[in-house]
């Protein structure tokens, strides 16, 4: 069979005459996202905190052939996110996407009866209320037919060790996603999640090969995943493909979660079960 196009065929294009604006978008998950969205025609406004990486980030988004800006900025700070979204408009001409990734990670920053709360502030005031506060301004200037994803994770329903702060506020995004979803329904944006579990990043990078190993170990798929898997879940449900799906939240972890227990934990669970025999059999 000949003159079929291919998947990328398929999706080039498909954002052409969008405009799109990542937070967190300088690099690891959020470049990857910006990099996907602009590869399918996005014109992209790159936020981070740092301005000097939301800067590079735009301009290797340029060179790549894609219309980009930078609008750095504190997706905590309501006067700095409602200059991001009106720099994204004027300079680019309007917004239909929003992906919500900036993150405080917090992860791994000690036992619970040592927390300090200021990282549980933190932890709120970057993943849950820059999150809303970045939805409702970029819903103001929204047509119809936008998109909203937020960036959660697999520690809002599973939790990790060490991490409440990062967990809890990762499961407002969740709740925050489907309470937005409801309001924004009538004015025609969507609003879903994208909860990643082990993705390689900076920090991965980092390890020796053992760590590396103990991290994809419990990974039923057998690896880790990558920023572009995020990205790909991302752009699914920004496109009309998922014109029908909002309030939801899509889960890439490479089955992590799908287990009762990862391989190795519960020998009685890993093992074959022993064979049948006749003794006791009803």
């Amino acid at each position: 069979m000949t003159g079929l196009p291919t998947a990328a065929a398929a999706r080039a294009g498909r954002f052409a005459g969008r405009v799109a604006l990542v937070t967190g978008g300088a690099r690891n998950i959020g470049l990857a996202i910006a990099v996907r969205l602009a590869e399918e025609g996005a014109a992209i406004a790159v936020n981070g905190p740092d301005e000097q990486e939301a800067e590079a980030a735009a301009a290797a988004l340029r060179d790549g052939g894609a219309r980009a800006i930078a609008c750095p900025g504190d997706v905590s700070d309501p006067a700095q996110v409602d200059a991001c979204v009106a720099r994204a408009v004027e300079t680019l001409g309007g917004l239909d996407l929003l992906v919500n990734n900036a993150a405080a990670a917090m992860l791994g920053r000690g036992r619970l009866l040592d927390l300090d709360p200021a990282d549980w502030d933190r932890s709120f005031a970057v993943n849950a209320r820059g999150t809303l506060l970045c939805t409702i301004a970029a819903a103001r200037v929204m047509p119809a037919g936008s998109a909203i994803v937020n960036i959660s994770s697999v520690g809002a329903t599973r939790a990790h060790r060490s991490a409440v702060a990062y967990d809890a506020s990762k499961g407002a995004v969740e709740a925050t996603t489907r309470a937005t979803a409801l309001e924004l329904a009538p004015m025609g944006i969507r609003v879903n999640a994208v909860a990643p579990g082990p993705v390689i990043n900076d920090r991965y990078e980092l390890l020796g090969a053992a760590q590396k190993r103990a991290r994809f170990q419990p990974v039923p798929l057998g690896r880790m995943g990558d920023g572009s898997d995020v990205a790909a879940a991302v752009a699914f449900l920004a496109s009309a493909d998922a014109s029908f799906i909002t309030g939801q939240v899509l889960t890439v972890d490479g089955g992590l979660t799908a287990q009762i227990r990862p391989p190795g934990t519960d020998s009685s669970l890993d093992s074959p079960a022993p064979a049948p025999t006749d003794a006791g059999q009803l």
